[in-house]
């Protein structure tokens, strides 16, 4: 009687083989459950940084392309001042001569602010990507100063990379043409619309397309 008590009190105080294994189960489905979650947050996360990064790189193109085409530089008595826009393949290369327009600097009374401008020479062109024979980077060329190579010099920097395709075009009347040279005539295009189609951070296409208005200074 006594061997018996004890058998059934350790069968009553244990778990069986099919409770541990029940357990297991859902404690598995429920880990998997919450890494599952985990990752989709991460990912979304993930997906939310590229997406910023990407139009915040596609709008600084257009802000540094917009404010040199707007600020636009010329001199009638000067021949080294000049906007060329040519084609080098099915892209675009445009070099011009911009007003820079810097931020304030403090001379003599700190409370008094004074703005400093400088001419640069600009260029735009697009590079092959080493990494991506189908895509380019976009090269901003600046020069501090103009010089008798408006098309060559300066310092280049990376723009915006993974660019499929770079178009300017220049307002002459009510017409757009793709190529433009001040030194034969100097004339000066209204206005260039810019086109640009980059490779997006979901590896689609998207085109960007907008107008700035030459503005002599």
């Amino acid at each position: 009687m006594k061997q018996a008590r004890i058998s059934q009190l350790s069968s009553d105080e244990g778990f069986t083989l099919i409770e541990l294994a029940v357990a297991t189960t859902i404690a598995s489905i429920i880990l998997l459950m919450a890494y599952t979650s985990y990752r989709t947050i991460l990912q979304s996360i993930g997906r939310l940084t590229d997406r910023e990064a990407y139009y915040e790189a596609v709008n600084n193109a257009y802000t540094f392309i917009d404010r040199d085409i707007s600020n636009t530089y010329y001199r009638v008595e000067n021949a080294k001042i000049c906007l060329i826009g040519d084609l080098d393949g099915n892209n675009s290369v445009l070099n011009s001569v911009s007003v820079i327009h810097n931020e304030f600097n403090y001379q003599g009374n700190l409370k008094t602010p004074y703005p400093v401008s400088d001419i640069r020479e600009i260029g735009y062109y697009l590079q092959r990507d080493p990494n991506h024979y189908d895509r380019f980077n976009l090269i901003r060329r600046e020069e501090i100063h103009y010089d008798d190579d408006p098309e060559h010099g300066g310092e280049q920097n990376l723009l915006l990379p993974g660019v499929k395709a770079l178009k300017f075009e220049f307002k002459e009347g009510n017409e757009w043409t793709d190529r433009w040279d001040s030194r034969q005539d100097k004339r000066y295009p209204s206005a260039i619309k810019t086109t640009i189609r980059v490779t997006d951070y979901e590896n689609k296409d998207n085109t960007f397309i907008f107008v700035s208005m030459v503005n002599l200074q």
